[in-house]
């Protein structure tokens, strides 16, 4: 019987070949993108396999994202820009081709949407939830300077909501608490907001009409001087408080008075202050003296997350509970 002697490259192909193997070509994948994108605006990945003469070599590319509920990416490498990124947590998007990768990670700015429900438990029993709405915008430098503006928020029944964003604030978000949800039904919310000659849009939607965030329970609201202790047990999913007193239940951050403010933010001994952030119960607020005397509503806000910073990512929908706490009465 006559044999035959394989080169050995060509030997090694016929066991890597009978074995399944698949060899790589030589060369690098390259990768292009922003590392710096905007919410909502229009992005895209660009991978290109090159021989080691430079020349491209024609591959399937898989791409993927860390955190597809900030950047969505798909088979062509067309990205969704969803929400502004975690501060010191970037996305990493990364293509594969050929046993290679290569990643690039980006951050986001601009203007966010989030939409939930909303419920208060003095609400007749059987209501359908309510609706949470906010927005708020981060620039793509923390030295670029906020502009004077305002907020527009469209609701799938064409209902608008509006709100000022002033110059320079440290507080740039926004929020509605809306009580009749047959206003503002489930599909696409649309917002909009101008910055430096720049207009920003987004869009969100409400995935689950009809899921709520629990009330805080054995909820209370005690008074001694000018101090108001609110206690009660934290419902599952709430990662955030915003407690305060008023004349009625809130149904938006755009008042003069009772501002949602970022904790750490407001200025020490503050007369006008007559709400709270907390993380966790029993918290205590200390009523401004230029709040004048009366009886007010105790409230204790329960939300999933933190909107006064951008340290986490919003969730997909923002539910929001209100838990009436009882009355103080200030002299």
């Amino acid at each position: 019987m006559s044999r035959v002697l394989l080169p050995a490259v060509l030997l090694l192909t016929a066991v890597l070949s009978a074995c399944g193997g698949v060899q790589s070509p030589p060369g690098t994948l390259d990768l292009e993108g922003q590392t710096s994108l905007a919410v909502g605006a229009p992005a895209s990945l660009t991978a290109v396999l090159r021989g080691l003469s430079g020349d491209p070599i024609p591959v399937t590319v898989t791409y993927t994202s860390s955190q597809p509920n900030v950047i969505s990416v798909d088979g062509q490498g067309q990205l969704t820009v969803k929400r502004l990124t975690a501060t010191s947590r970037p996305v990493e998007l990364t293509a594969s081709a050929a046993g290679r990768t290569a990643t690039i990670l980006v951050t986001t700015y601009g203007l966010e949407l989030a939409v939930g429900t909303y419920v208060w438990n003095l609400q007749a029993a059987g209501a359908a939830p309510g609706r949470f709405v906010v927005v708020r915008y981060r620039p793509e430098s923390e030295a670029e300077a906020v502009q004077a503006s305002t907020y527009t928020v469209t609701a799938p029944g064409d209902e608008r909501l509006t709100c000022p964003l002033s110059q320079n604030a440290v507080e740039r978000a926004c929020w509605w608490a809306e009580a009749d949800a047959t206003k503002y039904p489930s599909g696409e919310y649309r917002a909009s907001l101008v910055q430096n000659g720049v207009t920003y849009t987004t869009t969100a939607s409400l995935p689950d009409p009809e899921a709520a965030l629990g009330f805080v329970g054995g909820a209370s609201a005690t008074l001694r001087g000018r101090d108001v202790t609110f206690a009660g047990e934290l419902p599952a999913g709430a990662g955030w408080l915003y407690a305060y007193v008023a004349k009625r239940m809130l149904q938006t951050s755009a008042l003069p008075g009772p501002r949602l403010r970022s904790q750490g933010t407001e200025p020490a001994n503050d007369p006008q202050s007559v709400s709270v952030y907390a993380t966790a119960l029993p918290a205590t607020l200390t009523v401004g003296d230029a709040v004048p005397a009366g009886a007010y509503e105790g409230w204790i806000t329960a939300m999933p997350s933190n909107l006064s910073s951008f340290d986490e990512v919003l969730p997909e929908q923002f539910n929001v509970s209100a838990t009436f706490g009882g009355m103080v009465t200030l002299r």
